[in-house]
């Protein structure tokens, strides 16, 4: 124990533990998240058939849902996928017992909850709430919720935008009020990029801590195409460095945009990996987060893209996430032939 002492004390000395500590520093919880489409037509089959999918299961740290997963009775969004469904099938409590963690995206603040009068943010509470506490009935825990984009539709008149106070006020209620009655769950911000700014985004980062309701996490909604690819790599650079700089994780949603077929929608999340492949040049300097989610739908307004198994056929959604964290942790194997590369 002495000479470990003695040889701590030349090591730090010399400056030699201070890589070590930033290395440390590089270990991030709750890597790996995904969330399905809503309306997958195989979404059930991923609890009653572990067996199809279990290197991406492996992966997985957050499974997250949709708040529609939760309402009863369910909205039309959801499909077969129903909260009744969903119970019978074990999925909330399937996933405690895998020891995988439990988000749900839902709206905190969305143009029927701007009221002039507190009756909509108190509405908008207790439905998160109700939310939470299902899943608690059917044996499951609930970490996190996920905003869903508070700062979109809060730029609506109604909500008092364009300007980004009315919302702040808003969200800073809306965590206090779920807080308070469910004080283990953490909640995070999902924005849209580009139709908020890098400097908006920390503007709103800011605004938030200011009324004491910082986010759990900063997990960006990314469209790459608008935004352009040199724009990406140095906003996604930028926004990173400033949420490391608040303590605050950072995410990127890899999501594909076109619901028609498996296979296109995999040509955008193969394109947005390659970007943070660009934009990040190891496995250690990634997003805090990687947000395998899927919300695309199909030219006739149903949300069953992409399929979710099995992992072993190419451009499911569970192939696509272990074959891009693969890609994205840098490995020099031989190719799966999965990846589309993006021209």
């Amino acid at each position: 124990m002495r000479r470990s002492l003695v040889i701590l004390a030349v090591l730090t000395a010399l400056g030699v533990l201070a890589p070590v500590r930033a290395a440390t520093r590089t270990v991030v919880q709750d890597r790996v998240w995904f969330c399905p489409g809503p309306g997958t037509l195989d979404y059930l089959q991923l609890f009653e058939h572990p067996e199809q999918w279990p290197h991406a299961r492996q992966l997985m740290n957050v499974f997250k849902f949709y708040q529609q997963h939760t309402q009863t009775p369910a909205p039309s969004i959801v499909g077969p996928n129903s909260y009744d469904a969903l119970v019978r099938a074990g999925a909330f409590k399937t996933l405690t017992t895998w020891g995988k963690k439990i988000a749900i995206e839902a709206g905190s603040v969305k143009t029927f909850y701007c009221t002039p009068d507190a009756s909509g943010m108190n509405a908008s509470i207790q439905s998160s709430v109700d939310s939470i506490s299902a899943v608690e009935a059917a044996g499951g825990t609930v970490s996190y919720i996920a905003m869903d984009e508070p700062f979109v539709s809060g730029r609506d008149r109604v909500c008092g935008g364009p300007a980004l106070e009315p919302t702040a006020d808003r969200v800073a209620v809306y965590v206090a009020g779920v807080t308070a009655a469910k004080p283990g769950v953490r909640i995070g911000l999902i924005e849209a990029y580009p139709f908020s700014s890098a400097s908006a985004i920390q503007t709103i980062v800011q605004m938030l801590e200011a009324r004491g309701a910082s986010p759990a996490f900063l997990h960006m909604d990314v469209d790459w195409h608008l935004a352009g690819s040199a724009a990406f790599r140095r906003d996604m650079a930028a926004l990173k460095a400033f949420a490391a700089s608040q303590h605050i994780p950072f995410g990127v949603i890899i999501v594909g945009y076109n619901g028609e077929a498996d296979a296109l929608y995999a040509v955008d999340a193969y394109g947005i990996s390659e970007l943070l492949v660009d934009t990040f040049s190891t496995w250690d300097q990634m997003p805090d987060h990687l947000i395998f989610q899927s919300f695309v739908q199909t030219s006739t307004g149903l949300f069953i893209t992409p399929t979710n198994l099995p992992e072993s056929r190419p451009f499911t959604h569970t192939a696509m996430a272990a074959d891009i964290v693969r890609r994205l942790r840098g490995s020099q194997g031989s190719s799966t032939g999965t990846a589309i590369i993006r021209k």
